[in-house]
């Protein structure tokens, strides 16, 4: 048998391999998936009818992630709920809104997601924002359509 002191300087080379060679097999050209660390939610209440929401800053070319991805939210009592896609503005944007608005037709998100800030800072389009019901920590989940994109998780106190 094979010397221990052997056995761990080859488990330490292999560990190397792995760790410096796994950057280099990574395509870190999807400007989306190496942006997810900066993305970063926030309550607003201020100059918001009716209630508050969700101001997500996600730094993605071309509405990327946002855009082609499936949202949830995640309230204090664990209850998931799907996020509807809103009024969208700009193919551009870094800037997202999610806010509370049941629609009276059955099957209907209470919850969605808007780039437009008319939709959310005017009556343009809304009478008001709903109030996020319980108060506490909501968890928002960006699940992107492709296989092979990363995940994104984030947390803001309502």
């Amino acid at each position: 048998m094979k010397s221990p002191r052997g056995i761990i300087l080859l488990l330490c080379l292999i560990s190397a391999v792995i760790l410096f060679g796994y950057p280099l097999l990574v395509d870190l050209s999807r400007p989306c998936d190496a942006v997810a660390s900066e993305f970063g939610a926030v309550a607003v209440t201020a100059g918001i009818p009716g209630g508050s929401v969700i101001q997500i800053t996600a730094p993605c070319p071309d509405g990327g992630v946002l855009c082609n991805a499936r949202i949830y939210l995640v309230d204090p009592d664990g209850m998931y709920h799907v996020v509807g896609k809103g009024v969208f503005g700009s193919s551009e944007s870094v800037v997202w809104y999610i806010f509370h608005y049941q629609r009276p037709e059955a099957g209907a998100p209470e919850y969605w997601i808007t780039d437009d800030t008319e939709m959310v800072f005017t009556r343009t389009y809304i009478e008001s924002v709903e109030p996020f019901e319980p108060r506490g920590i909501w968890m928002i989940e960006i699940v992107p359509l492709r296989d092979d994109a990363v995940a994104s998780e984030l947390s803001v106190a309502l």
